[in-house]
């Protein structure tokens, strides 16, 4: 269902939001039915991209009402709506929208190897516990998830919700469903032909290749980071032990 909201002020247009589309963009047009753009949410804050314009084109607002309200102010007042376009930023494999820090790196590495323990198939990289997921469930079933959900909370690890989504095969057959899916295993047994080489799963390697990382970004050497970052984040039976190791880098780190 289309949601229609009025702006207040006597100079301020009205403004309709569509439903959420699958990329979880939202669409807005002005009363007569003019495509403004569209509006999406980010780490907490909206953003608003002016139709026919890439995101990189992007204005952040404070909620989704004051970003739909300058895209139809743009459009009605023919004030400019974009702003400078921004430097197309450099995609990182199984990261969306994150820098390749180790503290994403390490949270992107938990937050796979828990989805492979509860047999979801993430169709996009790591966006961070703030934001929606886009994954598939072991029945078909395709949408967005929170990542905040699926781990746990309050030191319980049980994922919410428990029957996965609505439409699912019956509980009772999850356990066995995910059994047969994922065997998970202590060490790397991905032959040279899955992978760029053996996935670490001990701190010692996981924190070389943590300072790889590092060297890479700050030479600009954008092939070696990919490579790098797929080592740490591409799929393997050892992601849980990989995840660990990160963990127990990033300890290694406080003490």
């Amino acid at each position: 269902m289309t949601q229609h909201v009025e702006t207040q002020g006597s100079d301020a247009p009205e403004y309709r939001i569509g439903d959420c589309a699958e990329d979880r963009r939202y669409p807005v047009t002005s009363p007569d039915g003019a495509e403004a753009g569209h509006i999406y949410q980010w780490h907490r804050a909206w953003y608003a991209v002016p139709a026919g314009q890439p995101d990189s084109t992007r204005t952040k607002h404070p909620d989704r009402e004051a970003a739909a309200a300058h895209l139809c102010q743009a459009l009605t007042s023919g004030i400019p709506s974009v702003a400078p376009a921004a430097a197309e930023p450099v995609t990182i494999p199984y990261l969306r929208g994150l820098k390749p820090t180790p503290s994403n790196i390490t949270n992107a590495a938990r937050a796979l190897a828990r989805l492979a323990e509860l047999a979801w198939e993430p169709l996009e990289g790591y966006p961070g516990a703030d934001n929606r997921w886009r994954m598939r469930c072991f029945c078909g079933w395709t949408g967005t998830r929170w990542w905040s959900h699926l781990r746990g909370r309050n030191k319980d690890n049980t994922p919410r919700p428990e029957n996965r989504h609505e439409g699912c095969i019956p509980m009772t057959r999850h356990a066995e469903t995910i059994a047969r899916l994922y065997t998970p295993s202590p060490t790397c047994t991905c032959s040279p032909a899955d992978s760029a080489g053996p996935h670490p799963t001990t701190p010692d390697a996981a924190a070389d290749l943590l300072k790889s990382v590092a060297r890479a970004r700050k030479s600009a050497d954008h092939q070696e980071l990919n490579r790098l970052v797929i080592l740490l984040l591409g799929p393997c039976p050892a992601a849980s032990a990989r995840a660990q190791a990160l963990r127990d880098v990033a300890e290694r780190r406080k003490s």
